[in-house]
């Protein structure tokens, strides 16, 4: 029989199955049913997928996975997926600059300007790094016009800043998620500063030494990896579009900053092509599985409490103690909703119904597909994906493994 006959007989396998895949550690059962829940709630497993992980000290104790990861090519969901974090690609942009930083080739308060000169021009000279990683740069959007395929070029998109003012508009400097631009700042910082662009950096320094499955863009091998996103109903009506009611100033303000070009565009499929895969996406455009960012999470949770002078896994206690200091708080006056970050750019988190084990919480929750939070009171990292964008994801998941982890 010819290879291309064994291929028409052989059975194409099952894109999915109602079941939820993976292991819990004992103490950790309930959370299985609550994310089973979780993923039926979001839909049929044949059209979105979804997992969850969490370390603790150091140690898997929750790597669940369910559903379908690329509905298109009936790929089903594996503990290995890889999730596109979007706007959670913010905290993992953080890491790499304040690694740097604990390498002592920045620091965070100083200009932008002193590692690229050509950044001063137009009245940016005083701009810090910290302004940057904090989202109170006064530079949240980009006046040129730029469509999908522009974003993909971080080097022009540097050359673009160069040429920009910063806001006039008195809201700029509150506008705590802007979606593009502060990426671009860092991965041009990250490459002045180190002569590796930020995907190489963040891999072999890192990601490789610490066994993560975090990716700044994917090679051709990790593509069948890759989750295809789709939006929940509703989820786009959170990113006002120019003319959609909002006033004149608001709308054009609106559009530089959520709609040169939207991150979330009318055809979720621009992330599902391969172009954009492989491109180098700073502020949006890392891949990750479950496992890896609870993994980062857990590295992170344990550094924050490691005694001072003591050998960090990553980040060293003095960096981390700064990082996390809280430095601005707001209610965003596009999308609403409060934001807090420390003097890093970590995103500072609620304790919410558990104070003994998310005191300190620090991480990524928004709008999207993606949550993950460092719990250092508890030495814990967790980490929720779903292919599906929501306006909320995973908080009751969260909650539960935030029970458990106390009960244990």
């Amino acid at each position: 029989m010819t290879a291309s006959l064994v291929r028409q007989v052989v059975p194409r396998p099952r894109a999915t199955t109602t079941r939820v895949h993976g292991t819990t550690a004992p103490g950790f059962a309930s959370v299985r049913h609550v994310f089973e829940r979780a993923c039926r709630a979001a839909g049929p497993p044949g059209a979105q997928g979804a997992a969850l992980a969490v370390v603790r000290d150091g140690e898997p104790v929750v790597d669940l996975w369910h559903g379908t990861a690329d509905p298109a090519a009936r790929t089903p969901w594996t503990g290995d997926t890889l999730q596109p974090v979007l706007t959670g690609s913010h905290q993992i942009l953080a890491t790499a600059v304040l690694l740097l930083a604990d390498m002592g080739a920045l620091e965070l308060d100083r200009p932008v300007a002193e590692y690229w000169p050509e950044f001063a021009a137009r009245g940016k000279g005083a701009v810090t790094l910290r302004d940057v990683l904090t989202f109170t740069a006064r530079l949240p959007g980009m006046a040129a016009d730029l469509d999908q395929r522009d974003i993909e070029d971080p080097r022009m998109m540097a050359a673009l800043l160069e040429l920009h003012s910063p806001e006039d508009d008195p809201r700029a400097g509150g506008v705590l998620h802007g979606p593009w631009t502060a990426g671009w700042i860092v991965a041009e910082v990250v490459r002045r500063v180190d002569g590796r662009d930020l995907d190489l950096f963040f891999l072999e320094e890192i990601a490789g030494p610490l066994g993560l499955d975090i990716h700044f863009g994917l090679v051709p091998d990790q593509l069948p990896q890759a989750a295809r996103i789709s939006y929940d109903e509703g989820f786009r009506a959170r990113f006002p579009a120019p003319g959609s009611g909002v006033g004149v100033d608001e709308a054009e303000l609106v559009g530089r900053v959520w709609n040169n070009p939207s991150p979330f565009p009318a055809d979720a499929g621009v992330w599902s092509e391969s172009r954009r895969r492989h491109a180098v996406v700073p502020s949006l455009g890392a891949y990750a599985s479950a496992r890896g960012l609870a993994g980062l999470q857990g590295v992170l949770a344990a550094d924050a409490v490691r005694a001072p002078g003591e050998e960090p896994l990553l980040l060293s206690r003095r960096t981390l103690d700064q990082a996390r200091s809280f430095w601005v708080e707001g209610l965003d006056p596009l999308l609403g909703g409060i934001s807090a970050y420390g003097e890093g750019g970590l995103q500072l988190l609620d304790e919410g119904l558990h104070p003994a084990v998310c005191s300190g919480a620090f991480g990524h929750q928004g709008p999207g597909s993606v949550a993950y939070q460092a719990w250092p009171a508890a030495g814990a990292g967790v980490a929720w994906v779903c292919s599906r964008l929501t306006a909320g994801p995973g908080a009751g998941v969260l909650d539960e493994v935030a029970r458990a982890l106390r009960a244990a």
